[in-house]
């Protein structure tokens, strides 16, 4: 019969009870900060499949944050618009189109001076509106958002961002105009921003937040020399309105009878752009707010996943402790009964 020493006894029981003691604080720090591991080395890789996770959770969770400002600024943009819209083609009243109408309306012609005073005002309300601000920026300055983008000058002509919006073919003014309206201000809101081979951002991988007014509202002439966009257009057949008489209401000239009746046509053409354009701008609104929910449930399911494998079952938790505790003071009790017999056994033999 092999008999253990009272040192074999003790060295085996003292390891078998630190062991015990080791077990017994892991499981309570486990329950205490309900973590798996609070330590790259304690897992590595899990701690490195998390940390991917909680990247991509933290780069989502910034695209949402961007989204949700273009989703802001669009709806600023949308309520201007819808604004605009009323105040250009409301068919009942109080709008440039009902103004028109009682100008080319005989029996009204006595009010078409003040008609011509009201569309002047209109006009100049409307670019008014559509200097709106989303936070410090203007909505519809495109790439420059701190500057104003439509102002008067002197002549009485719209300017946007300091150039005259009525620019003839061939000038600079419609050159620097056209440049204005094709400007690109890119955000990353979660559709997977690339770039080429040159280091430039593929346009299809990012969304372009630049809202120029002038794409609204038209810029440059026709070849008849008139305005496309629908502010001049309102504000030039205010002008004509002005210069009739205030009482009978007979036109300056029939020239000016002339002119009224074909911008009331170029009217027409120039709303209906701006109905087209706003509900593109509708379009793209929906499009975000769709695009929002996507990147609200793509974190979530990321936050679902890292927490499932960071954060541990607080009842299986507890049951380890209680039972790692438990463990630890049998263990307590056993080692009073093992030195016991080895030392009677020493005494004895």
């Amino acid at each position: 019969m092999i008999r253990s020493t009272t040192n074999g006894v003790l060295k085996s029981y003292r390891y078998n009870l630190q062991r015990s003691n080791y077990t017994l604080n892991k499981a309570r720090n486990t329950v205490l900060t309900g973590r798996n591991f609070n330590s790259f080395a304690e897992a590595p890789a899990t701690a490195a499949r998390c940390f991917q996770m909680r990247r991509s959770f933290q780069k989502v969770n910034t695209q949402y944050s961007v989204g949700e400002s273009v989703v802001r600024k669009y709806e600023q943009a949308w309520s201007t618009l819808e604004g605009v819209g009323q105040d250009v083609k409301n068919r009942i009243s109080d709008s440039a189109y009902a103004d028109i109408i009682q100008s080319l309306n005989d029996p009204t012609a006595s009010g078409r001076n003040a008609l011509g005073q009201s569309m002047t005002a209109l006009a100049k309300g409307i670019a008014q509106k559509m200097n709106c601000r989303y936070g410090d920026n203007f909505v519809f300055a495109g790439a420059d958002g701190l500057n104003v983008p439509f102002s008067w000058d002197d002549q009485g002509n719209l300017c946007y961002r300091g150039v005259v919006v009525d620019a003839k073919q061939g000038t600079d003014d419609l050159e620097k105009l056209e440049y204005m309206a094709g400007e690109t201000k890119y955000a990353d809101i979660g559709l997977g921003m690339q770039e080429d081979e040159n280091g430039e951002v593929i346009s299809g991988s990012v969304f372009n937040v630049a809202l120029q007014g002038i794409n609204f509202l038209g810029y440059g002439v026709d070849a008849d020399g008139d305005p496309k966009n629908v502010v001049s257009i309102i504000s030039k057949m205010g002008q004509i309105l002005e210069r009739c008489d205030p009482d009978s209401g007979a036109f300056a000239s029939e020239q000016d009878r002339k002119d009224l009746e074909r911008l009331a046509k170029k009217f027409e053409e120039s709303s209906s752009k701006l109905s087209d354009k706003f509900t593109e701008l509708d379009t793209q609104a929906a499009f975000l707010k769709s695009n929002q929910k996507q990147l609200e449930g793509t974190a979530y399911t990321l936050q679902e996943q890292f927490l499932g494998i960071e954060d541990v079952d607080p009842a299986e938790a507890i049951s380890s402790f209680v039972w790692a505790q438990y463990c630890y003071n049998t263990a307590l009790k056993v080692g009073n009964s093992i030195l016991s017999q080895s030392l009677m056994d020493y005494l004895n033999s």
